[in-house]
């Protein structure tokens, strides 16, 4: 009975979860003039593609979408490499102010956007990168960063020392012990720790509207809210371009769900 009962408290959780995007994608298939009727319904007998087509005529979305690729795409492959060296350093090593540095790391999570975009847009424009994607994949890897520290820190701590210190007696360099040896054994938290840094940057929308003003720069969170017009809002294209918006992480989790849960194991048990 308890048993039942929990599966249908979970199926009532999860249809209240997946409810929104069911509607949103029952809206990017209607003409814009079914959108607002009233009373709403779910369906319509015009139901069809067009909104899809026609998003693409709107704004430049496959820009959009590619900036979006490389602008996650990198900067999570530099919070992996630089988080993962961090990391292994503050779980191997122990040094004056370590613990500072590590609370200091914990509390810039805490700081919101608003406080710290004045020094961002200063720095990103006197570096000449203000409207770039360059500009943008650094911003992103610096808001990542000490979250990827903390995560890959917990990971590498849970890896007895023993194991590096066979491979250091077999002549190996502490670099060497680090990719041959310890980067293998962390592969669960890499994968964790990478969907997560993924996920930051393609949604990351405040940053990306702030930092930049051109179709070369923007992404599609900060594509999807140019189509509320100044006259009309597109409702049906934007529900479009949010349903594509949603596939490449959903891809990406089922490709990596495996690993992804056994590093959300490993990092409980630690």
């Amino acid at each position: 009975m308890k048993k039942t009962a929990l599966i249908v408290l979970m199926l009532v959780l999860a249809s209240l979860v997946l409810l929104p995007f069911l509607w949103t994608t029952a809206t990017s298939f209607k003409p814009l003039t079914e959108v607002n009727k009233h009373p709403p319904e779910w369906f319509s007998p015009n139901m069809s593609f067009e909104p899809y087509r026609d998003m693409f005529f709107y704004l430049p979305f496959s820009d959009y979408t590619a900036n979006s690729l490389v602008v996650a795409g990198a900067a999570t492959v530099l919070t992996l490499v630089m988080g993962s060296l961090a990391g292994f350093a503050f779980a191997r090593f122990t040094f004056p102010g370590k613990r500072l540095v590590l609370l200091v790391l914990l509390l810039s999570q805490m700081l919101p956007g608003a406080s710290v975009i004045i020094p961002l847009f200063q720095l990103v424009t006197a570096a000449g990168l203000y409207d770039t994607l360059v500009g943008l994949i650094l911003v992103h890897t610096a808001i990542m960063l000490p979250f990827v520290i903390w995560l890959l820190y917990g990971f590498f701590s849970g890896i007895p020392r023993e194991v590096e210190d066979a491979a250091l007696i077999d002549g190996c360099s502490r670099v060497s012990a680090l990719w041959r040896v310890i980067l293998p054994l962390a592969l669960p938290g890499l994968g964790a720790t990478a969907l997560f840094a993924f996920l930051g940057s393609w949604n990351e929308f405040f940053f990306s509207l702030l930092l930049t003003t051109s179709d070369t720069a923007r992404t599609i969170p900060v594509g999807i809210g140019l189509f509320v017009g100044e006259y009309q809002d597109v409702w049906n294209q934007m529900s479009a371009a949010a349903v594509l918006f949603s596939i490449p992480p959903l891809l990406l989790f089922l490709l990596v769900r495996k690993t992804f849960v056994k590093g959300l194991a490993a990092g409980a048990l630690q």
